[in-house]
Formats: C-alpha cells, structure tokens, sequence
C-alpha cells in the first residue's frame, strides 16, 4: 500500500508529509536484510525505528504492529493511531496473493494475534479510528487522507 500512497498524494504534499513503513525500515535498520530473530527485531530494531518516526514531524507510519508503550508515546507526540479493519478471512487471501504475486513470506502465522491485538487496542482506548479494509485502496487512500485533514 505504501507506492499506493505516494502515487496519490500530489507531489507538493509529499515534500511536507512523510511516509514511513516499519517493515522497509527495519530491513534498512538491519544492512537491508529481514531479521532472522523476532526477538531482536521486536525488542531492537522496531522500537528503533519507531521512535525516530514519531519524533518526526508531519509523517504517517504505516505498521502491523507497534509496541503498546510506543503507541501510547506516538498518541503523546500527537499521533493518531488508525486501524485499517479487516477479516481473517480478507487477510489470508491477500497473504496467499503476496505470496504468490510478490514472494512474500507467509504472514499467516501471525494473523489471529494482530487481530486479538487490535482489538486489545480498541477496548484500551489507543484506537482513534478505523477504516473499512475491504473497499478499494484508492477509498483507504481517500479516507486516511480525510482522516489528517490534507486537501489533495
């Protein structure tokens, strides 16, 4: 979704807004390589990459996960935290297309935990919105826009 958004903010914006995505931020945290060890990369190198995120100004940081005690910092930076809703089932199959399309690696190990997450999230009040996953992205793209009040 990220070239998704690039290509649909006008060029003028991007120049004060930035785009950042964890899992290409991590990877370039650690020599462009995916991390063999979640340990190191949920304990080091996300919150790395986190914490010179949210202390950035005008940026959206595009995550499927983030530690609580980061989120709670980002929300005190003025952050908004958006949950892009999906089901399970939505997610398995835009997993098997990555898989198949993209050689991405099977994410679905990981799926019931985000979700039970999220909603973790929502019921400790960390949620400031959510956007219907299951429209097209050009509709998601509209709506975060909408969300962060930038006219495009």
């Amino acid at each position: 979704m990220l070239s998704l958004l690039y290509g649909l903010f006008q060029p003028s914006k991007l120049r004060i807004l930035h785009i950042v995505e964890t899992d290409e931020e991590v990877m370039k945290a650690n020599n462009n390589v995916w991390p063999d060890d979640n340990n190191y990369k949920d304990q080091v190198l996300l919150p790395k990459v986190a914490n010179e995120t949210i202390n950035q100004d005008n940026v959206i940081l595009i995550a499927s996960y983030i530690p609580t005690e980061l989120l709670r910092k980002a929300r005190e930076q003025v952050f908004r935290i958006v949950i892009l809703q999906l089901t399970l089932e939505e997610l398995k199959q835009r997993n098997a297309k990555r898989m198949n399309k993209e050689s991405y690696d099977d994410a679905n190990p990981w799926f019931n935990g985000q979700l039970e997450d999220y909603q973790r999230l929502s019921r400790e009040g960390l949620v400031d919105n959510t956007v219907d996953g299951h429209q097209s992205t050009d509709q998601i793209v509209k709506e975060i826009v909408k969300l962060i009040n930038i006219n495009v």
